[in-house]
């Protein structure tokens, strides 16, 4: 689940939306990946949706014409390159409560859509409170549902004791998730190889890990996925809280993927003196709508943006990050085929250590 303090929606499209000079952009292949945890009304707001809000979440899809496919589907689809519609987008669910079943379940039933529920599997097997059963993962798996790996004890992965090595780590670690696939395959009866970071929180070593095995690794960070995205930290949009209004909504399903080849930033936990990191975006070819690149940052608003002439932007913080997570999102607009303007978005989630240098995430 999310805790860190996101930006606002408007913060963001405020001033993008006071660039004058649009230009017309090929749309890159992609899709939209949603992502929620609580659909309820009595469950906490910074993880929840209410289910009238999913509801009219779901309409305008059906409104406006959306494809809702497979994640798996969409993943392949872009793996090998293979052309999709332009508004395509999966819907997916953390942690498995039990309001996915009761309040979510029943209103993408009503319009035949497959989606996907990320699974603690010792939650489920322990009957923690608010949890599905096996019974009725069965039961959505078996209407349209695919269950994915959150790992069986969703803790912070990165977290290690002072005495544990390495080898060590990735040896728990790797029992953590395979236990959690052995109990998926078990109960459900196949393994989609599809893995979403407990918290959204990953580093390298992590993501290498991961692939070693052989998943598809999910964020909690926003923005779309495309061709070039990373597959190991593929970004889903997540809807909760003030993140819910139909508003931002649809313009986040409109949202593109930059078409970056390289992203170079720090990578996770930053010491805790490394409080203002760089990132830095390349890209081969970059398309007229990035001269309006513009990105915030978490608890202190617009960064520093720096274009440059090998095709590249370096994005500065003008304050310290906070400690724990936190993210910068980077945006570009740009005007389509049918004169709508839409944006490109990218986010960099960061991890900052305390005073203490300690990994403070709880």
């Amino acid at each position: 689940m999310l805790k860190f303090v996101g930006l606002t929606f408007v913060t963001i499209f405020s001033l993008l939306l006071s660039v004058s000079a649009q230009a017309k952009s090929t749309i890159p292949n992609h899709a939209v990946i949603l992502l929620y945890h609580h659909v309820d009304n009595k469950s906490p707001d910074i993880t929840s949706i209410s289910p009238d809000m999913f509801s009219q979440q779901l309409a305008y899809l059906a409104d406006n014409h959306f494809q809702v496919w497979p994640l798996e589907k969409i993943v392949n689809a872009l793996q090998i390159k293979k052309p999709l519609p332009d508004k395509v987008v999966a819907i997916t669910f953390d942690d498995s409560y039990q309001s996915v079943y009761e309040n979510a379940y029943p209103l993408i039933k009503k319009y035949g859509w497959p989606f996907t529920i990320f699974v603690s599997t010792n939650a489920i097997d322990q009957g923690y409170n608010h949890q599905t059963s096996w019974q009725q993962l069965q039961i959505m798996a078996s209407n349209g549902a695919s269950i994915g790996n959150h790992s069986a004890t969703h803790t912070h992965l990165l977290k290690r004791s002072n005495s544990e090595t390495l080898p060590q780590w990735q040896q728990r670690i790797t029992s953590d998730i395979e236990r959690a696939e052995q109990r998926i395959v078990e109960k459900i009866g196949y393994s989609r190889k599809m893995f979403a970071y407990p918290y959204g929180e990953y580093n390298r070593d992590l993501t290498e890990l991961v692939d070693q095995l052989g998943y598809t690794g999910f964020g909690q960070h926003s923005g779309a996925v495309g061709e070039l995205s990373g597959f190991l930290t593929i970004p889903r949009f997540p809807f909760s809280g003030r993140f819910t209004r139909l508003e931002d909504f649809a313009l986040k399903l409109m949202t593109l993927p930059f078409p970056i080849k390289e992203v170079v930033a720090a990578d996770a936990p930053l010491d805790h003196r490394h409080s203002k990191p760089t990132l830095t975006l390349k890209w081969e070819s970059p398309p007229p709508a990035f001269a309006s690149l513009q990105c915030f940052g978490s608890n202190q608003g617009k960064l520093t943006v720096t274009l440059s002439t090998h095709n590249q932007a370096v994005i500065t913080p003008n304050e310290d990050i906070p400690v724990g997570r936190s993210r910068y999102n980077c945006t570009a607009s740009m005007t389509d085929n049918d004169n709508s303007e839409r944006f490109y978005w990218y986010s960099q989630p960061w991890i900052r250590l305390d005073v203490n240098n300690q990994l403070i995430l709880d």
